[in-house]
């Protein structure tokens, strides 16, 4: 039984690690991680949201079978959870940094919890006589914090990420001292490392902060003719960004880098110390994000919607019987890593019963994910596959994406986008306008439209936003 490290990012946009080419931007240990093993190139997230979004990665469901589609949402607790699975088989399950768990406290299935940046952190620095709280500069920046343009006021020792790290590597430490977790045991750990970066404010320290210059960097893609296509849900979120000018828009982009390039190498170190345990040869690590963010692009910020920027993310896995160099084009989703993780271990979606002393099925734990180890065997990754994602923004929208086609279709207006990603690969070009559901190809007609039935179920439900509890989907 082999261990398995799972790193994420959070807000991570698919095409800023440095291999992609796509901005000038240095990951070099992430970089060495997809040269030695395979990226998933056309991953996407089950929900351009943070909490849903780790709400499907730890049960393998998409939000229309969790219900999760906002960031107060949280899965009924009968439901299985990737780290509870595995816990159950015999690993000690670990969580490190963000989880974003909703209630906070959560544990998700993990055996422990720590560095948890909403509750453990400001513990940490108020033990450290630190405080969290920046000093403002401008009234405008106070207003608009997640968008500051001043680096962090904590040193490097002290930041959220460096903390992360030090509790990583001595857990790691730890775990190796008390388990048979080297290559021959027989006491495995899944340990998930989560990072907050490059997540606004992106107000790392110096260097990183002033890394990368915004002249350097390319513009925002985005076009004033793709506006009038909008849907009126996109118009909305489009207009809450306004404030944001393009200068401001450009500073952000390479603070975001700058981000991107410090939590690099902090799993630089985690890397090197598995390394250094006799570890790494016999762990299977996995690298992600919860979703993407538009950084500007289509006159947008963060995340929420469904174009590439903010819906697809990177996935890499790398370690034993996962081969090098090797990209993978077919669509797939964070909801395959349940899946996938449970084939990798040659374990089965099933809980041990002690009554009975046998393993008992879990039927409808993974009715759309896939595992992603299928792309090393014959015949590979299913090229048909409809590929599904979720948002409750201003009400229910739905993605599908079939080989080099996406649909989006919103459920309040009505309306339609769709994409050819293969001529159209920025998303300017939108062919939906005029067109209906029922117009779409077989596969993605039916695979929204499945989500839209089994979300039904949640349109009583309500949300609590800035202070309001809401009808879902508003």
């Amino acid at each position: 039984m082999r261990n398995i490290l799972l790193i994420t990012m959070d807000q991570l946009r698919h095409d800023t690690l440095g291999f992609r080419g796509c901005f000038p931007v240095r990951t070099p240990n992430l970089d060495r991680l997809a040269a030695e093993g395979t990226v998933f190139a056309a991953a996407y997230t089950p929900s351009p949201i943070c909490v849903p979004a780790r709400a499907a990665l730890m049960t393998g469901l998409l939000p229309c079978d969790t219900g999760v589609y906002y960031n107060d949402g949280f899965w009924a607790d009968a439901l299985p959870t990737l780290p509870g699975l595995l816990s159950n088989n015999g690993y000690y399950t670990l969580a490190v940094g963000k989880m974003h768990f909703r209630p906070n406290r959560r544990y998700g299935g993990f055996d422990k919890r720590c560095a948890d940046n909403d509750t453990d952190y400001p513990l940490y620095l108020a033990r450290n006589g630190i405080s969290p709280h920046p000093p403002y500069g401008s009234m405008q920046e106070m207003c608009n914090h997640a968008f500051t343009t001043q680096p962090t006021h904590l040193p490097l020792d002290h930041y959220l990420e460096t903390y992360i790290t030090d509790r990583t590597l001595a857990e790691l430490d730890r775990i190796v001292l008390r388990r048979d977790c080297r290559p021959g045991g027989n006491e495995p750990f899944f340990l998930w490392q989560s990072f907050v970066l490059p997540h606004t404010p992106c107000n790392p320290p110096e260097p990183w902060f002033s890394m990368y210059d915004p002249a350097d960097l390319p513009p925002p893609v985005r076009d004033e003719r793709e506006l009038a296509a909008f849907a009126p849900e996109m118009l909305r979120w489009r207009d809450s960004w306004a404030f944001l000018d393009d200068a401001w828009t450009r500073k952000i982009r390479a603070q975001y880098l700058g981000c991107v390039s410090l939590v690099d190498e902090l799993i630089g170190r985690t890397l090197d110390r598995l390394r250094e345990l006799d570890l790494l040869e016999h762990t299977l690590v996995v690298f992600t994000t919860d979703h993407g963010d538009y950084l500007g692009d289509h006159f947008m910020m963060q995340k929420g919607f469904f174009h590439d920027c903010a819906a697809k993310v990177p996935l890499i896995l790398h370690g034993p019987d996962i081969p090098a160099g090797r990209s993978v084009s077919e669509p797939c989703s964070l909801i395959d890593l349940l899946p996938t993780l449970l084939d990798y271990c040659d374990l089965a979606p099933a809980r041990y019963d002690d009554a009975t002393n046998t393993r008992q099925p879990l039927p409808g734990l993974t009715p759309d994910g896939a595992s992603l180890l299928n792309a090393f065997r014959a015949p590979g990754l299913d090229p048909d596959r409809v590929v599904i994602s979720e948002t409750g923004i201003h009400g229910l929208a739905v993605m599908g994406r079939h080989r080099h086609m996406k649909a989006v279709y919103y459920d309040r207006s009505q309306r339609l986008d769709l994409f050819d990603l293969e001529q159209d690969p920025d998303e300017l070009c939108n062919l939906g306008p005029g067109k209906a559901l029922a117009d779409l190809a077989a596969p993605l007609r039916d695979g929204i439209q499945e989500a839209l039935r089994r979300s039904a179920r949640f349109r009583g439900d309500s949300y609590y936003f800035k202070g309001k509890t809401r009808p879902l989907f508003t």
